[in-house]
């Protein structure tokens, strides 16, 4: 299904519409292509407008400079009028700024068809890229916050690490219980991939404040993720059941019900140290297969420990940064 993002059509519009009206109430000619320039000026996010609009800058100095020598030197026909494309364009990739050379390429057909690069022209052509750019940068300086998306966003990805492991508990006793794990896997995948896309939309439409936590986040999410990945792979090893893969069973349900606190965390890694020190102090192995199995326990306990730890600094990180941003969003509003 397409997505019409009405807020930019209307955007693109009023302000195309604008720029060719108030170019033509100052008498400039070609007054039309202010509202291009509006088009091309208008991007996703905020810190893309204002970078591409320093591009322009660039492009529009070059194009004058450069159609003045190409036209004066060379004559105002199609051979010299080649040149200079080929000159602003190879100047364009250089600069690695490409997208300004449509405008330049219309700059200087206007010198070219008036057939003279006088004063007034210039500032004409300056005039045009003036009002167009600048209402493109104003017009794109109104864009929603994203913010409850991301922290809707956070909350899924906390609820769905919580059942990818919950399907793991289920698989250590359980393993015909794998298809539940793919499937739940595949839709934190999604959801991180999503939540990462939206982070960087925010960095790039706030100016002012720095929201780059919200990165730092996902990558402490990513972090949880493999871990997930790690206790899956350790415990598809297992041969058996031992009666030690029930309570390491019990206890991963038990942290994919828990509540998203700190302090609640702290429990958790608190009973932990307590289950790996009572697995310990049990009886050791009576054969081969035993053993393994209760290796692979404990490093199944190994990962628990790192993935508690995780989640530790994901809450602390939320609790510094995330909710204080979500409280002044609130208040902005």
């Amino acid at each position: 299904m397409i997505k019409i993002n009405l807020l930019k059509i209307i955007k693109l519009s009023l302000g195309s519409s604008l720029a060719i009206f108030i170019a033509w109430l100052l008498k400039l000619e070609y007054s039309m292509v202010a509202g291009v320039i509006v088009l091309l000026t208008v991007k996703n996010t905020k810190k893309e407008t204002l970078k591409g609009v320093v591009g322009k800058i660039y492009g529009f100095i070059l194009c004058t400079i450069f159609s003045y020598l190409c036209f004066n030197m060379l004559g105002y026909h199609l051979t010299s009028f080649s040149i200079f494309i080929f000159i602003i364009i190879s100047l364009c990739f250089l600069l690695e700024i490409q997208d300004v050379i449509a405008m330049c390429v219309v700059i200087a057909s206007h010198y070219f068809l008036q057939g003279e690069i006088s004063f007034n022209w210039v500032l004409n052509e300056a005039g045009i890229f003036t009002i167009g750019a600048s209402i493109g940068v104003i017009i794109n300086m109104y864009i929603p916050t994203n913010i409850n998306k991301i922290y809707e966003g956070q909350r899924k990805l906390q609820e769905e690490v919580s059942t990818v492991l919950i399907d793991i508990a289920d698989f250590i006793i359980i393993p015909e219980n794998k298809n539940m794990y793919n499937q739940d896997l595949n839709t934190l995948n999604r959801l991180i991939d999503s939540s990462i896309s939206e982070a960087y939309n925010n960095i790039n439409n706030n100016l002012l404040s720095d929201t780059r936590f919200f990165l730092d986040h996902m990558e402490i999410i990513k972090n949880q993720r493999d871990i997930l990945e790690n206790l899956y792979n350790y415990a598809s090893q297992l041969n058996s059941t031992p009666p030690q893969a029930h309570i390491i069973s019990a206890f991963i349900h038990k942290i994919g019900h828990s509540a998203f606190e700190l302090e609640t965390v702290n429990l958790l890694l608190e009973e932990l140290n307590r289950l790996v020190l009572n697995m310990r102090n049990q009886p050791l192995p009576i054969d081969r297969v035993e053993f393994e199995n209760r290796a692979i326990l404990f490093l199944c306990l190994t990962e628990l420990k790192q993935f508690l730890i995780n989640r530790k600094h994901a809450q602390m990180l939320r609790d510094n940064n995330f909710y204080n941003e979500l409280s002044y969003n609130k208040k902005a509003k």
